[in-house]
């Protein structure tokens, strides 16, 4: 399937979509590479859809002439929502639809709701995202830093690389909020697209590539150890607690019987 093809089946899937849930639908749009034109014949369809809160459609994937087709759903009170509370929320937190509603290309519904929408993220204080980040922290990086010297521990050159990615991607997710800001890529390339970012751990742009194409556990823990401190350095420049508790006193403990 070539661009012309994708770009017809994103306009009648968005068609038919509309015309079942008729004024409920507020946006209808394409993202990822087909909405930049970067798309092969390999490549799949990705659409969201903003409704009113009372509808009830929901999301769905399929499979036409062997090309994967998905489209996220979304309500406005939940995307609002979402925007104005800088979370990661998984996958799908302020970082993900901040960068998707940034490339949308809208097949239905007003660009300058797209334009509002962005506006109200962007609009978000400063000191939410210190607090979401403060929050997010302690399940980020960390604990895939130490599965990688586990897998050291126990000789598991299976799983060490699987790993590193999760210390990159989570990386990646803190610095977009520490730097209120987004990706538009997946993978390698959305680690590049933090390249531009104003705040970062020292010597990220060289250790992230060489992290990336290590070949061996011992070269990847020497620049994870490097990574993680220098990452941890400058949260604290930023005046960010890296741990998510304070004291002692903060730690809820449940008795088991």
């Amino acid at each position: 399937m070539d661009h012309e093809e994708r770009m017809t089946l994103a306009q009648t899937v968005c068609d038919r979509f509309v015309d079942k849930y008729k004024n409920d639908v507020i946006i209808g749009g394409l993202f990822g590479s087909a909405a930049k034109d970067t798309d092969t014949e390999w490549s799949d369809l990705e659409m969201l859809f903003i409704v009113k809160d009372k509808c009830k459609a929901k999301y769905k994937q399929f499979l036409y002439r062997d090309i994967f087709v998905d489209y996220h759903v979304l309500k406005q009170k939940k995307l609002e929502k979402i925007l104005t509370h800088p979370c990661l929320e998984g996958d799908m937190g302020w970082p993900f639809y901040m960068g998707v509603l940034s490339v949308l290309k809208v097949l239905h519904g007003d660009q300058a709701q797209i334009d509002t929408w962005l506006q109200m993220g962007n609009d978000v204080p400063d000191v939410k995202f210190k607090k979401d980040l403060e929050k997010e922290l302690p399940g980020l990086v960390n604990e895939s830093y130490g599965r990688i010297l586990s897998c050291k521990a126990r000789n598991n050159m299976d799983d060490w690389y699987c790993a590193v990615l999760e210390v990159l991607f989570e990386m990646r997710d803190a610095l977009c909020l520490l730097n209120k800001s987004w990706v538009t890529h997946d993978y390698y390339q959305g680690l590049v697209d933090t390249f531009k970012f104003a705040k970062l751990p020292k010597r990220y742009k060289e250790i992230v590539p060489l992290l990336w194409h290590a070949k061996d556990i011992d070269t990847a823990i020497v620049l994870v150890m490097e990574l993680k401190e220098n990452f941890q350095k400058l949260l604290k420049q930023e005046g960010i607690r890296s741990i998510g508790y304070s004291k002692p006193s903060d730690i809820c403990i449940t008795k088991i019987e």
